[in-house]
């Protein structure tokens, strides 16, 4: 593992993930900084993989350092899938593209626009300038547009306006193919579960007291009740919760502009 921001690892014999949490340069200054070389180095020490995670959180950086990656990542034989961990931004979204299969949570962004420049010298050089950069969007256009659902006017409108996308807009104009769903709240779960623990280890003392317990019907329903009051006492604290947090917003709003009577 290189470090904390930019790293390889190997999971398995055929699998390995690979974590972009830097800016993308042509040379490593920093240790979250990642290159091309670097990066194909990386790649070349893991072997025979069948199969590469690619987890994105980055800004972006050098155009061309992005593109060298994604054709790292499309040559490869291994199966790409790319996690949007939480902005793949200007060149990090076109590494994001080289994924078989993207992935994003509803908490996750894409954001797309030109590429920019520094230039210098008189009007010849600085057409000449203008008219590379034009050819450089042809290159990261193509990568845009061997995934996405959108056409190459729509893609070129997105491109001008620098354009930031939720995950609902990156499966429909297709950037991304699956939105990772968030966890459900595990609290019911964690007081039914509790409930149920704590009936067995009554049943465990009266049996260590030789007090020997069937389940039966009895138990059943005390057990059923155990959990669904447990159920409804979670489902009942978090609504206050909601309610209780809602009204502090809205009397700390209203005393700010004074309108609380």
């Amino acid at each position: 593992m290189k470090n904390n921001f930019y790293s390889f690892e190997k999971t398995t014999e055929t699998s390995a993930d690979l974590y972009i949490y830097g800016d993308i340069t042509s040379y490593e200054w920093d240790e979250s900084d990642v290159s091309a070389f670097g990066f194909k180095q990386d790649l070349d020490n893991l072997g025979d993989v069948s199969e590469i995670n690619v987890h994105i959180n980055s800004l972006g950086g050098s155009t061309f350092q992005g593109l060298a990656i994604y054709n790292l990542l499309k040559q490869h034989k291994a199966t790409i899938n790319t996690y949007i961990d939480g902005i793949a931004a200007s060149s990090a979204s076109i590494i994001a593209m080289a994924g078989d299969k993207i992935y994003i949570p509803k908490t996750s962004l894409i954001m797309i626009h030109n590429c920019w420049t520094y230039a210098i010298g008189n009007a010849k050089e600085l057409r000449k300038t203008a008219e590379d950069m034009d050819k450089i969007a042809e290159a990261y256009r193509a990568a845009y547009l061997s995934k996405i659902k959108i056409t190459e006017e729509e893609l070129n409108k997105l491109l001008d306006e620098e354009t930031y996308l939720t995950a609902d807009e990156c499966i429909e104009k297709g950037f991304a193919d699956e939105i990772i769903e968030q966890k459900e709240n595990t609290g019911v779960n964690q007081y039914a579960s509790m409930s149920i623990l704590k009936l067995v280890n009554k049943l465990k003392e009266k049996d260590k007291k030789e007090e020997k317990i069937e389940l039966n019907e009895e138990i059943i329903d005390e057990l059923v009740e155990k959990i669904s009051n447990q159920i409804i006492k979670a489902k009942t604290d978090t609504q206050n919760n909601l309610q209780n947090n809602n009204q502090v917003k809205e009397d700390a709003w209203a005393s700010f502009f004074n309108t609380k009577k």
